[in-house]
Parts: C-alpha cells; structure tokens; sequence
C-alpha cells in the first residue's frame, strides 16, 4: 500500500516533511506549492494518516442493561474493540460530549429510554429489544433455541437423567437467572424427563453449585449448569463424588478458559459481526428499510471435556 514514502519520493521532499505536513504541524516552514503537492499526492493515492483515519472511525455508544453480574460491561468493551475498529467503529460505553454516529443498546429498555437514545444518535441497533414499531434495526437471541440445543445435546448422548443446577442474581431492578432456568424446566416438564431433585436453585456463586451437587443423593447422568461460577463448584463436586456427569454451561459472552463441560455461548462473534455491519449500512445510509435479525445461541461441543479413559 502507498504511503509517506511514495509520496516524499513524487514530491522530492523528505518523508518527514510529508508527514509534518500532513499533519498540519504549524512549526513547519514550507512554501504553499510544496504543502499543495504533498497534500494533492496523498489525496490521488488515498493515503490518510493514522490521525485522519481515527477521525474517520464511526463514534459508536454501547449501552448495556444489567444482564450479567456487575464488572462485565468493561469486560465485553475490552473484547469487543478490536472487532469494532476491523469495522471501521470506536466503541465507547459512555456518551460522547457530542452525538455519536450510532448506538448499540443490548437488553429491555424503555420507550422512554429508547427515545434518548435517539437523542444521542439517530442510528439504533436494539439487541433483544423488537421496540414497539420495528422503526429501528434489531437483533433477537433465540434463547428457547439455545435451551434447546442442550436438550438435544444430552439426548444424543443417549442421557435422559437430566438436572439443572442454577442461580439468581439480583441486580438493580433485574433478576438474573430466571429466564433460563424457566425455560429449561419447561423444556424437561414437555419431555416428561423433570425431577425436582434434580433440579437445584441457589444463589449465583460457587459455593452453590459445590453443595448441589453435594446434597444430591443420586447425581444425574446430565448436568445444566446456569454460568460459569456455579460451574466451577459443580466440577469440584462431580471430582470429589468421582462421577463422570456430563455437564453443559450457559455463558452469556465469554467461554471460561478452564470448564470441565461443553459451553453453550449466547453471544457468539457472528452475533456482533451481524451488529456492526448492520449499524454500519444504517449509518452510511447504505439501507433505510430497518430488518430484525434472529440468531441463535452456540453449543461449542468442541471444547467439551473428554470423559474419563479417553485419549487426547
């Protein structure tokens, strides 16, 4: 690619001074036909400094509802700027002195809420929110699908002695938890494969899913476990009981470096590649008629454990 070089040799200055020049220093001394080629050259070849292509970066605000444990909004930031900027998008989770490009407002808000999000950016990118009249894009996770996908992940197995070790979290106005676990029961009851003792509700920590698993008096063949704290106590358990359960874990972003099972990841990276090329034709005014998007959860049964015996 042409860059400060090409042009410093078209113009017969020094790459230096083509790059003072471009970036405006205004201690550089030069006569105004100089700084008009080098200007002019760079313009024929599409070169632009880092400073002007920062500047060209879409300004793109995320806002995040309270749907995981405090401390995950940095966290999702800090994953999700490097694929913001392949996209040619600055994320920041706090709004900017002046309106930014485009918003990416993820969870329930209300109308109230949605309406000075407009305020701060015309272009919106709800993600489980349909909004009341479709007016603007949107992206909805199929989470009956992603419990589903466990359902079958055990039954292919050939396991129907299923559990579910879960916790809630309340946070604010919210209470984490719920939902998933709802839906999984109601996935067992319409199978006929429910027990109540196998289905535990505690808080949404470690400690919870150790004393599950402790207090059950027979361990089921499948475990559902509802996040990855629960999931750590949940495999110190089946180790200290010498069991081989198979066990899922629901991870609403990030997959755990160390599990004992097969992660079931709500987010996946095809769901934020969606986000932000659909923000992106919205904003650059490639598409006005605003579309909802369906995805649904991924089972990485890739990364599940291998069972006792096996070879690597």
């Amino acid at each position: 690619m042409a860059g400060i070089k090409d042009i410093a040799a078209s113009c017969g200055v020094s790459p230096a001074t083509v790059s003072r020049v471009l970036n405006g220093d205004p201690m550089l001394s030069v006569t105004p036909a100089v700084r008009r080629a080098v200007e002019e050259e760079a313009a024929r070849i599409g070169y632009k400094t880092p400073r002007q292509r920062r500047h060209d970066m879409l300004r793109v605000i995320l806002m995040l509802s309270p749907i995981d444990k405090p401390g995950f909004e940095e966290q999702l930031l800090q994953y999700l700027s490097p694929l913001a900027r392949r996209n040619g998008m600055v994320l920041s989770l706090s709004p900017y002195d002046e309106k930014a490009d485009g918003l990416i407002a993820l969870g329930e808000f209300s109308s109230e809420e949605i309406g000075y999000f407009q305020h701060i950016a015309e272009s919106l990118l709800l993600i489980n929110n349909l909004g009341s009249d479709y007016a603007y894009d949107s992206i909805m996770i199929d989470y009956s699908n992603a419990e589903r996908q466990v359902l079958d992940h055990f039954l292919s197995l050939g396991i129907d002695r299923i559990g579910y070790i879960g916790g809630l979290f309340r946070r604010g106005g919210s209470l984490i938890g719920r939902r998933r676990a709802a839906e999984f029961r109601a996935l067992l009851e319409e199978k006929g494969l429910f027990r109540g003792e196998w289905f535990r509700m505690g808080t949404m920590d470690e400690e919870h899913g150790y004393s599950a698993v402790m207090a059950m008096d027979e361990i089921p063949d499948g475990l559902f476990i509802s996040d990855p704290d629960t999931e750590r106590g949940v495999q110190r358990a089946l180790r200290e009981r010498s069991s081989e359960a198979e066990t899922v874990i629901y991870t609403n972003f990030f997959i755990p470096e160390c599990t004992g099972g097969t992660p079931l990841l709500i987010f996946s990276d095809d769901v934020w590649h969606t986000a932000f090329r659909m923000l992106g034709e919205k904003v650059k005014g490639e598409r006005e008629q605003s579309i909802s998007v369906f995805c649904p959860a991924r089972l990485s049964e890739n990364t599940a454990s291998l069972k006792r015996g096996e070879e690597k």
